[in-house]
């Protein structure tokens, strides 16, 4: 996710060049993003690099006009919600019923974020593998509380 004002300065080819080292549309593009955001050193970092392109276009018109009117741990939680919804949303137009799982899951992405930045929580001493084990823990963590709270709260 992006979270520090590039999509406002670059292009859309300038900003993935910069997070996937590639050029847009590259063949290692999958390839640079995976390493890049597995091997993050931080969960902020893994958004960072996750999915540049879908980063560009919510840091540009979700999170920086948000950053204008509430202060930025909100604003990232907010387009980290925002995400999600859109996510959902998507499903609930393929499956023809509603789908609350990916708001859930991204909001709780996005508040790992930001207090797992707040307390400066980082692996970059940790070989790759750890690295990606640790992201991997993460998002699996979000997900399996995103599912409890599906079931807990009957959607």
């Amino acid at each position: 996710m992006l979270t520090d004002g590039l999509a406002r300065h670059l292009t859309l080819a300038q900003y993935v060049r910069r997070r996937n080292g590639v050029p847009l549309g590259h063949k290692r593009s999958l390839q640079n993003m995976l390493g890049r955001s597995l091997g993050a050193s931080s969960l902020a970092g893994f958004w960072r690099h996750w999915n540049p392109i879908w980063s560009y276009g919510l840091g540009r018109y979700i999170l920086s006009p948000l950053q204008r009117v509430a202060p930025q741990w909100l604003a990232l939680v907010v387009t980290f919600a925002v995400s999600g919804v859109l996510h959902d949303l998507v499903m609930m137009a393929i499956r023809k019923e509603i789908v609350l799982l990916f708001t859930p899951w991204f909001s709780i992405q996005g508040i790992a974020v930001v207090i797992s930045s707040h307390f400066g929580w980082s692996f970059d001493t940790w070989p790759w593998p750890a690295r990606a084990a640790m992201n991997l823990a993460y998002i699996i963590a979000g997900l399996a509380l995103a599912f409890a709270a599906r079931l807990n709260l009957g959607f």
